[in-house]
């Protein structure tokens, strides 16, 4: 009875795997869908303010008279 219960264990770990692989090959040959516009605008807009502090930063660091600290 033990020895059964094992192998129906191993038998249906397998059959998941099986299983587990055939899902995960469906999900990978689905074409990918168009992603919306408005997504698209968002990470736009946040790489453009992300861009535009960096600028910001770098200006203050180069500018002698904001960077005070460095020319101590």
């Amino acid at each position: 009875m033990e020895t059964e219960r094992r192998l129906r264990g191993k038998i249906t770990y397998m059959w998941s795997d099986g299983v587990i692989d055939n899902i995960a090959r469906k999900v990978a040959e689905e074409p990918m869908e168009d992603v919306p516009q408005h997504v698209i605008d968002e990470e736009r807009g946040d790489m453009l303010r992300q861009m535009r502090k960096e600028q910001a930063q770098m200006e203050m660091y180069d500018d002698p008279y904001l960077n005070w600290s460095g020319h101590r």
